[in-house]
């Protein structure tokens, strides 16, 4: 069953689009039921499906033990479907039941190379919540100078 168009209305990562586009996209999501423990993502796996929360809450760790948690509407899970090296880069597990949107990464790779346009603001979107998020990959600066500064003594 396709995701209801006014959903992805009301969802930040596509607002602005037009009703056409959302029917778009509206295709080729589909709503999902989450268990409690579920996990959505696994950390150096191909990236297959790409996520947006509905509801529920989840954690999403990195290397290093370094991760948070996310609890809103409208959270991505899985840009790695569209960004090379097509790995995911954390493991995300549902602390909570849930509901997500699903698409294949492969039918969202299909939809932002097929319309430039869409592609274009989708692409800068999903960048933006990559740039939020990359300290928790790579970890703070201050962190690095404080632990070369250590290692030098």
């Amino acid at each position: 069953m396709p995701a209801d168009i006014q959903i992805l209305e009301s969802l930040e990562l596509f607002n602005d689009l037009s009703s056409d586009e959302l029917e778009e996209i509206a295709g080729f999501m589909e709503p999902v039921k989450v268990s409690e423990g579920e996990m959505l993502a696994r950390r150096k796996d191909t990236a297959h499906t790409f996520f947006i929360t509905l509801s529920g809450n989840y954690m999403i760790s990195f290397e290093e033990g370094r991760a948070f948690t996310i609890h809103g509407k409208g959270d991505v899970i899985g840009m790695s479907t569209v960004i090379a090296p097509f790995q995911f880069q954390s493991t995300t597990i549902a602390l909570t039941e849930g509901e997500v949107l699903s698409m294949p990464g492969s039918k969202l790779l299909e939809l932002i190379q097929g319309n430039s346009y869409l592609g274009d603001r989708i692409m800068h979107r999903l960048h933006d919540i990559a740039a939020q998020r990359a300290w928790y990959i790579k970890g703070f600066p201050e962190q690095e100078e404080s632990k070369d500064q250590v290692e030098s003594l």
